[in-house]
């Protein structure tokens, strides 16, 4: 069997020694007892193990003491994994056989195939990318063969063999047919397979690397030309082929390359036009095989400057007026050229109140090569003449009016950060419309003087955005204007303040004490300068805190610099300090130590006198309370309870002899009232009573105590006059009267008339003005009730009654025995 492996007494047999990554295998093992020093008669057992895994196959015996184990195992997961074949006997296992089982995968094809012919060994080196790792011992050859036109292999050539772990292989230049198309390609073979790679059918001669050809001569076509001649000469070893170039130059410092391809011609030789006078300029060339090889690496650099001429072009410039001592003042600045207008290199700018550069020097402003000048602007001037010059000459003035600015602005102005390096600026245009615009900015710094700013001419009115790029840096405060530019004037600028980016102030203010008192304490702070901010301060926060308690903060907005804080205690050390935000983060000040004042003897006089009245105030509460009795009279008179009295406990034989009788369906109530007090009044003392008659029910019953207490008992009845009456306590003593009221059975019997009985309290009421009853709360005092004539019979004072009980809510509850013909009276 294949991948077999064997002792003196053992066969182990798979079958196959390679497998594919995650692949199985069966394997078989035979050991014959009598090539083994086994004992006849004992027992033997087969054990697998795969690397350190311990495996039991199937078992079983032949004839002649032959014992085998067959066993399928799988998936192999590592590249070589050791299988052993083990025999135990008496619990003693011995390893009996052994082999090495690999894992991995077919071959990856090769990949791009490119062989180049080296014109001076003759020599062609062939190279290519492998495919991927298959993890087993593989086999890499390079085969070429002689072929036809149509690219049939016909003759093979000796194979190229690569180095270990190389991926190139060259033919030499005896294996090599010139002028003759040979066939190429890669063969890759393992245990698992062969792959090869695509072919390359070619003939080794266009397959030739050519050597750069060297630039000789830059020559322009005449003075202040911007076309160029070029001049190379080929390589020693091609100068003989028909070949094919590419030119490319820039100027120095550029990143754009112009090219000029596929160059034909025989004479090796090219002008070439467009060229920026008075630039330098790197020149480089390449050439290969005509209509075929591959190009040749880029010559080395040949440097050239072309010729000046003088500047072409206006100038943008921009102004700021400024009023001094000695009159205004103008700061004028300017963009550089272009390269194209420039032509050649500036020497300097020139600015004058005449177009003449050679007028007299009193009309020369400024002459610098610095990008601005600050000059004092001669009474009533309003024009200046700037112009820029080289070694040529000088470019046409460029007129400036320093415009008054005072147009109308743009409406609104908005920034974002593009990035940490540059802002994104909107506006929305003026009413009036614009010819163009000027954008302006600069750092915000603490120095007031520091104006070194930048600046940019936007010619087209209906440009609403622009990208600010130059001079920015984050955490940086820009101040951006925009100024709108009109024919006679210039706008009056819009401006805004930002951040491309913010973070954590630098610092944050230390905090000075102002003002430290017994629980409060006054502090401030000065403002951080710009530089230092690094962002908008969005507020402050002030934190104090004591040994014993916890810590305290305020927070303030960012306009604030003065605070005061309250509630500490007396003679206190406190630790402040102060934190500085910003949109990016907060910072932490240093610790301030204050400590606050004691009490002052004033102070403390007022707090003892102010604890000593609360302490009497208490003490004289305590002893009015304890003489209750004394305050009760001052402040609540005691006005006797009749129930309590003597009379109270006294009922009239006729009342006790009384029978109670059911109550009848049609009765008022089944609680029976049978007595209340009334009040004698003094008809003297009765406000706006009247002359009325008293009842002659009253006035007729025989048992009337006295007849005092009858007339008495008059005049707590009101009479039937039409309009209220309005009763004045008397304060001399008055009497107490208890009615006793019988049965009353109907309006023709008087069995039981009312007996009216006089107490012999003297207690005085109290003193105080009692109201009369609101019209609302008693229909009796109601004016629209019509007059009545004082009663003059029985049957009179019982209706009189009836109606009284309606107006009194207290004769309500009375027990009233008689006729059920005071069902009505209940209904009502």
């Amino acid at each position: 069997m294949p991948g077999a492996g064997s002792f003196s007494c053992s066969h182990l047999a798979v079958n196959s020694s390679v497998v594919i990554l995650g692949g199985n295998i069966t394997a078989s093992c035979t050991i014959w007892r009598n090539h083994c020093p086994i004992a006849k008669d004992s027992k033997i057992q087969i054990i697998w193990k795969l690397s350190n895994q311990q495996l039991q196959g199937s078992q079983y015996s032949l004839s002649n003491g032959v014992e085998v184990s067959n066993i399928t195992l799988g998936p192999f997961k590592e590249p070589v994994t050791p299988l052993s074949c083990y025999l135990q006997e008496h619990d003693i296992p011995q390893v009996v056989n052994l082999t090495r089982i690999k894992a991995g995968y077919p071959p990856g094809q090769p990949q791009n195939l490119t062989c180049v012919f080296n014109l001076t060994s003759k020599s062609l080196a062939c190279q290519w990318d492998p495919g991927w790792d298959s993890l087993l011992p593989t086999r890499v050859a390079l085969k070429g063969f002689r072929s036809s036109r149509e690219c049939k292999a016909l003759t093979p050539i000796t194979d190229c063999i690569p180095e270990p772990g190389q991926h190139s292989c060259t033919f030499q230049r005896l294996e090599l047919q010139l002028y003759q198309k040979m066939l190429f390609w890669v063969s890759v073979e393992n245990a698992l397979g062969n792959v090869t790679s695509e072919r390359l059918c070619a003939d080794p001669m266009d397959l030739a690397w050519l050597e750069p050809p060297i630039i000789q001569d830059i020559r322009p076509l005449f003075e202040e030309s911007d076309c160029m001649e070029v001049k190379w000469e080929a390589a020693k070893d091609s100068e003989l082929m028909e070949q094919a170039c590419d030119l490319r130059y820039r100027v120095e410092g550029s990143l754009e390359w112009s090219l000029v391809h596929n160059i034909t011609t025989s004479s090796r030789r090219i002008q070439q036009c467009g060229f920026l006078f008075g630039s330098l300029y790197r020149f480089h060339m390449r050439c290969r095989r005509l209509h075929l090889s591959y190009w040749s690496s880029w010559s080395p650099a040949k440097l050239f400057t072309t010729d000046e001429k003088a500047p072409s072009g206006m100038l943008d410039a921009w102004w700021e007026l400024r009023e001094a001592k000695e009159g205004t003042e103008v700061q004028l600045l300017w963009q550089p050229m272009k390269p194209h207008e420039a032509n050649g290199k500036i020497l300097g700018y020139w600015a004058a109140l005449s177009i003449n550069q050679h007028a007299s020097n009193s009309l020369s402003l400024c002459n610098t090569t610095e990008k601005q000048c600050t000059f004092l602007m001669p009474p009533g001037a309003r024009r200046i003449y700037l112009s820029a010059y080289n070694s040529r000459g000088a470019s046409q003035p460029t007129e400036i009016f320093l415009l008054e600015k005072n147009g109308q602005p743009v409406l609104k102005v908005q920034a974002s950060p593009h990035n940490e390096k540059s802002f994104q600026l909107w506006w929305d245009p003026p009413r009036t419309p614009a010819t163009g615009y000027i954008i302006e900015w600069h750092q915000v710094t603490s120095a007031a003087t520091d104006r070194n700013f930048g600046w940019q001419k936007l010619p087209n009115g209906s440009i609403r955005e622009i990208l600010i790029q130059e001079n920015i840096e984050p955490f940086q405060r820009y101040n951006i204007s925009v100024y709108p530019l009109y024919r006679d004037r210039v706008g009056v600028p819009q401006s805004i303040e930002a951040y491309t980016r913010q973070k954590a102030p630098t610092n944050s203010p230390e905090v000075h004490p102002q003002n430290i008192g017994v629980s409060t304490a006054e502090v401030r702070w000065n403002p951080l300068p710009i530089e230092e901010r690094n962002g908008f301060i969005t507020g402050y926060t002030l934190f104090w805190i004591t040994r014993d308690e916890e810590p305290r903060s305020i927070a303030v907005n960012a306009s604030v610099n003065t605070l005061t804080i309250s509630g500490l205690r007396p003679s206190k050390m406190y630790s402040l300090h102060l934190m500085t935000s910003t949109m990016g983060g907060s910072t932490n000040g240093t610790s301030l130590a204050i400590t606050t004042k004691d009490m002052e003897f004033l102070d403390i006089t007022i707090v003892y006198l102010l604890i000593g009245l609360l302490l009497a105030m208490v003490i004289g509460m305590v002893i009015c309370f304890q003489k209750s009795k004394r305050m009760k009279t001052q402040f609540w008179p005691s006005v006797p309870d009749p129930a309590n009295s003597s009379l109270g406990k006294w009922a009239p034989a006729v009342l006790q002899e009384e029978t109670m009788q059911a109550p009848k369906a049609c009765e008022l109530s089944p609680i029976i009232v049978s007595a209340i007090l009334m009040i004698e009044a003094d008809e003297k003392k009765c406000v706006s009573c009247g002359k009325s008659e008293p009842s002659p029910a009253v006035e007729e019953s025989p048992a009337a105590p006295s007849d005092s207490g009858a007339h008495e008992a008059k005049g707590a009845v009101p009479t039937g006059g039409s309009g209220p009456t309005s009763y004045i306590n008397n304060p001399e003593p008055v009497q107490y009267a208890k009615v006793l009221g019988g049965s009353y059975l109907t309006q023709q019997e008087a069995s039981s008339p009312t007996v009216y009985v006089c107490s012999s309290s003297r207690q005085p009421l109290l003193r105080s003005l009692t109201p009369s009853p609101k019209p609302y709360k008693n229909l009796w005092f109601h004016g629209d009730q019509p007059k009545q004539a004082p009663p003059s019979s029985f049957q009179e004072e019982t209706v009189f009654l009836d109606g009284a009980l309606l107006d009194f809510p207290l004769l309500q509850g009375l027990k009233i025995d008689g006729d059920e013909d005071l069902c009505n009276f209940r209904q009502l």
